[in-house]
């Protein structure tokens, strides 16, 4: 009977332990039984505009971020809250790079562009953990300073029109993702190079354009400037030059008289003779050259030192000396009763070139045109002595010149 006793007052007192202890349950213990968040739950993420939402059911974290581009600085601006967290719950965030903060709300700058991962730690005291949440972010960096800048230069002297346009632009982090050009001349294009060439309208005055160069880089900051390109105006000349020769094979000089059409007044014409003597000014212009040669002669029409048309033609020059110098030599080779044999041997020269014929006509009927320096011509006797004119014609550079001489034949 004891023993039964017993175990009845030990039992109650267990059920007295046990009601004692369901009453002492704290609100921290019952929120750890009845709250779903858990730190590996899936998070949904929605952006609009700068401010990023990360819903993981229980708690809500919404960050800003401000903008990166000079002048402003990017700051990240954090705040967590959830309907389920109990009163006076303490908050810790470690940002990824060393740096951490404490409070549902926090502020946090990053010192280089990169992805992070953000940590909370929602702590109802210093000891007790309610959940641990994360989640990714892209930070673009403290300050973001593109500046804009190009260079341009003209490198077809044919089509002062056509101009190369070469960006110097930079950005202190991050890339320059797009480049718009702005060409002032009512067109424009937006390309991911900066080395560009444009070919702006024809003018029969200089005109000045506007152009403007936008930079966007990664971070969608921007950065432009601008400046004034003049495009000299492009006459519409056509038209070369005549080439008048004069004393060809004794003092040969040219006549060179520009024949270009819609040349505007005040142009100076330059002649260039591909002799190697450098150019000379004027129209017309007359020049001798010393050498015999095909000369391409080039003709350039500048105002106001500026090129504004060229062209060029081949001229043959015979040059300085270019007629040859007929002479020859005759010696007899045999003769007999009734015919005497002689030789006739060229002598002749020419400066400059070659002799290109030789025309030998002997008195007697006899002619050759072969080209032979030395040739021979066999003349009959007769009853009385018979005088015959040996005539040579030497030819060379377009010229040419004679020369004779006087041979005796005896009787037979």
């Amino acid at each position: 009977m004891k023993r039964y006793l017993g175990l009845y007052i030990l039992t109650g007192i267990l059920a007295i332990v046990v009601s004692c202890k369901k009453e002492a349950i704290s609100p921290i213990t019952q929120y750890l039984q009845n709250t779903k968040i858990k730190a590996d739950t899936a998070a949904t993420t929605t952006t609009v505009k700068d401010t990023t939402t990360v819903d993981f059911g229980g708690i809500v974290v919404r960050y800003e971020q401000s903008s990166t581009c000079y002048p402003g600085t990017e700051v990240l601006r954090f705040k967590a809250n959830g309907p389920v967290l109990p009163p006076g719950a303490y908050y810790s965030w470690t940002f990824g790079d060393g740096n951490t903060a404490t409070g549902a709300s926090a502020s946090h700058s990053y010192q280089a562009a990169g992805s992070f991962l953000v940590n909370l730690l929602v702590m109802a005291d210093a000891n007790t953990v309610l959940t641990k949440l994360s989640f990714p972010i892209r930070a673009k960096g403290l300050q973001t300073r593109p500046v804009a800048g190009f260079t341009y230069k003209s490198d077809f002297p044919d089509n002062v029109n056509y101009i190369t346009f070469n960006t110097s632009s930079s950005v202190n982090q991050g890339d320059i993702s797009y480049y718009k050009w702005q060409w002032g001349d009512g067109t424009s294009v937006l390309t991911s190079v900066g080395l560009i060439r444009h070919e702006f309208p024809r003018n029969t005055t200089d005109i000045t354009y506007p152009v403007k160069l936008t930079i966007t880089t990664n971070t969608g900051c921007t950065a432009d400037t601008t400046i004034a390109v003049t495009i000299p105006a492009a006459y519409p000349i056509k038209g070369s030059f005549r080439a008048d020769a004069f004393d060809a094979c004794t003092n040969e000089n040219f006549l060179f008289t520009a024949e270009a059409e819609n040349v505007p007044g005040g142009a100076v014409y330059e002649w260039d003779f591909s002799d190697g003597k450098g150019v000379v000014t004027g129209n017309p212009v007359r020049y001798k050259y010393k050498f015999p040669n095909d000369y391409d002669v080039i003709m350039s029409v500048r105002l106001n030192g500026r090129l504004i048309y060229r062209t060029n033609k081949m001229v043959n020059a015979k040059g300085e000396k270019p007629k040859p110098t007929a002479a020859f030599e005759h010696t007899l080779v045999w003769q007999n009763n009734t015919t005497s044999h002689w030789l006739f041997n060229s002598r002749s020269t020419i400066p400059t070139g070659t002799i290109d014929s030789y025309q030998w006509n002997f008195g007697n009927g006899n002619t050759s045109n072969d080209y032979y320096s030395s040739v021979e011509n066999s003349y009959s006797k007769k009853a009385t002595a018979q005088s015959y004119t040996v005539q040579l014609i030497v030819t060379g550079n377009g010229c040419a010149d004679t020369t004779s001489k006087v041979i005796a034949i005896p009787a037979q």
